[in-house]
């Protein structure tokens, strides 16, 4: 996953995801997201606070929204995330103002319900403009219950977050680079000290771990796109220095040796 999902950031993108295992690393999009709490207990990581969400809890994701769900066994969820356009119409007639970002919503069935109707349009063949007609209603359903019960709040932007995606986005484009904390407070004028604060704050593991996730994927992509290209080259224009500890980010990500894996 890229921490700057350029998927999610299309125009008109919708997703509706049911009895789904979350597992996202700290990303952020210009789309909405949701997820509620099906079964188990789930860890997020939201704005900088992190909660452990159980049965009917949810979270509220507005647009370039740094959050994170670590993988954990067990966890169903529900997530609806889409391009912002959906859910303007429903904020508009709410005053202007989203949910906040932790909630509780009780009405699960409906879930399944709206889940069900957005999934037979799309066994239906029917055309995108209908699908998307189909997901919009939906999040208008959505917003509308979860209402009834939970205050909504004007929405506010976190000049710290500004800067944790400036930060992300920045790794992410030079993975070939320097980009320890050290680096980073030099291009972005802060201490490490501050950076190593922020860092601990929005994400859900330490920094040279996230930075070697994000390089192991772009390595394994290549290598599945490229399969004669040598594994050390790759791993080496990915930014790591040492075949070890590309193998190692690489077994801990996926489980097998690289070319297994390809």
């Amino acid at each position: 996953m890229s921490y700057y999902e350029l998927l999610a950031d299309q125009k008109k993108y919708f997703h509706f995801f049911y009895h789904y295992t979350p597992n996202a690393i700290a990303h952020f999009h210009s789309a909405v997201e949701m997820l509620i709490i099906q079964n188990g207990e789930q860890e997020v990581v939201l704005d900088g606070e992190r909660r452990i969400l159980k049965r009917g809890d949810a979270c509220f994701c507005d647009r370039f929204c740094v959050h994170s769900y670590p993988k954990k066994e067990g966890v169903t969820a529900a997530i609806i995330i889409g391009d912002k356009a959906y859910f303007e119409r429903a904020f508009a007639l709410l005053g202007n103002k989203t949910p906040p970002n932790f909630f509780h919503f009780e009405r699960l069935e409906l879930l399944e319900t709206l889940y069900h109707f957005n999934k037979s349009y799309e066994n239906e063949q029917k055309s995108e403009e209908v699908k998307q007609a189909a997901f919009e209603g939906s999040v208008g359903i959505l917003m509308s219950a979860i209402a009834e019960n939970v205050p909504f709040v004007s929405r506010q932007r976190n000049k710290q977050e500004s800067l944790i995606c400036d930060v992300l986005l920045y790794a992410e484009t030079h993975l070939e680079e320097d980009i320890s904390l050290s680096a980073l407070a030099n291009v972005f004028g802060y201490s490490h000290e501050h950076l190593s604060r922020l860092m601990h704050r929005y994400l859900s593991e330490n920094w040279t771990a996230y930075v070697n996730r994000l390089r192991v994927k772009k390595a394994a992509e290549i290598l599945r796109k490229n399969p004669n290209n040598s594994v050390l080259s790759t791993a080496l224009s990915c930014g790591f220095d040492s075949a070890n500890t590309f193998y190692r980010a690489y077994k801990k990500e996926f489980g097998v040796p690289p070319r297994k894996n390809s």
